[in-house]
C-alpha cells in the first residue's frame, strides 16, 4: 500500500520562489530574464505585464487562456536551455493550466471583480517567478515526519482492536513498540533531509506489515497508485456529463499530470514533491466526477 506520501502536508498551488539576493548582477539578471518570459507572452518589452494582463481582465478578455500555447512553449524553451528540468516544466504547466480554469470561472460573465483581478495577478506572478528562477521553493523543502505524524492515529486503531478484542493487551503493547521503532528509523532517514525512493518503500512495507499484524485494512484490493488514478480519470471523462470544452480542458491537465507522475516516477522526487501531485490528482478526480 503506497501510502507514505499520500499523507504528507499539502503545498500550497503556487508557492512563491525563494529568490537568491547574493549579488546586484543576479537580481539583475532574474529581471531580464522576467523581462523576456513577459515579452515572449505578452509582447511586453518592459516586463510591466501585469499591468497589460490586469487591463485586458477589465475590459472582460481572457489573456492567459489565450496566451496558453505560449506559456508552454515558453517552458519547453527552458527546459532546453538547461535552466529548467522535466518535473518542474510538467507542474508549471499543469499550474498554468490551473490557472486558466480558474480565469475562466472568473470570466464565465466576461467581468472580473477587482478581487479576482488581484487573485489571478498574484497567482500569475508567483507561476512567472518560478519560472524565472527555475525551480519550486518546495523543491528544496525537506520531506515530512510521515510516520511520526501518524503515531497517534495508529494509537487509537490499537485501542479499538483491544476493546474489540481481536487482539490482546499484550499484543497492542507490542505493536505500539514496533511503531515506535519505524518512527526512530523513519528519523535516521530524515537525517539528510529527504527521504529516497529505497528508505519510503521500506517504511511503507513496515507500515503495511503493522496493519496486517492489527487486522484492520482489507490488503485484497489492488493498490491504488498514482498512475492508476490517472487511468481512472481517463476513463470517467467521456461519461461525466461535462461539455465538450470542459473535458478538453481536463485532459490538457490530465496530459501534464501525466508526464508529472512519470518524471516524479524517474527522479527522486521529495515527500512534498508526491504530495503536491496527490493534491493535483484529488482536485482532477473531483471535477471529472471519478467515483471511487
Amino acid at each position: 500500500m503506497k501510502r507514505y506520501f499520500t499523507l504528507a502536508a499539502a503545498v500550497a498551488l503556487f508557492p512563491v520562489p525563494v529568490m537568491a539576493q547574493t549579488s546586484t548582477n543576479q537580481q539583475t539578471s532574474q529581471q531580464d530574464r522576467l523581462r523576456a518570459i513577459f515579452g515572449s507572452l505578452f509582447g511586453d518589452r518592459l516586463g510591466d505585464s501585469t499591468s497589460s494582463i490586469d487591463a485586458q481582465w477589465a475590459a472582460g478578455q481572457m489573456p492567459l487562456s489565450r496566451q496558453q500555447s505560449q506559456f508552454q512553449t515558453r517552458v519547453d524553451t527552458e527546459v532546453r536551455s538547461g535552466r529548467v528540468d522535466q518535473a518542474t516544466a510538467a507542474r508549471l504547466k499543469s499550474d498554468y493550466a490551473t490557472l486558466v480554469q480558474l480565469e475562466t470561472e472568473y470570466g464565465a460573465d466576461r467581468r472580473f471583480t477587482a478581487q479576482e483581478r488581484a487573485e489571478l495577478t498574484e497567482r500569475y506572478r508567483a507561476l512567472t517567478d518560478t519560472l524565472a528562477s527555475g525551480a519550486y521553493a518546495d523543491n528544496q523543502a525537506t520531506a515530512a515526519s510521515v510516520v511520526a505524524d501518524g503515531r497517534v492515529e495508529f494509537s487509537r486503531r490499537v485501542d479499538g482492536a483491544v476493546a474489540a478484542r481481536r487482539i490482546s493487551r499484550t499484543q497492542g503493547t507490542r505493536l505500539r513498540a514496533d511503531y515506535a521503532a519505524v518512527v526512530q528509523l523513519e528519523t535516521g532517514y530524515l537525517r539528510d533531509g529527504v527521504i529516497s525512493d529505497g528508505e519510503r518503500d521500506d517504511l511503507d512495507s513496515r507500515l503495511d506489515a503493522l496493519d496486517v499484524r492489527l487486522g484492520d485494512v482489507n490488503f485484497s484490493a489492488a493498490p491504488v497508485t498514482s498512475r492508476s488514478r490517472l487511468d481512472a480519470i481517463g476513463r470517467a471523462l467521456p461519461s461525466s456529463g461535462l461539455s465538450t470544452a470542459a473535458q478538453a480542458q481536463l485532459r490538457v491537465e490530465h496530459g501534464d499530470l501525466s508526464r508529472l507522475e512519470l518524471a516524479y516516477a524517474q527522479l527522486n522526487a521529495t515527500a512534498d514533491d508526491r504530495a503536491y501531485l496527490n493534491r493535483r490528482l484529488t482536485d482532477l478526480e473531483t471535477r471529472a466526477r471519478v467515483n471511487r
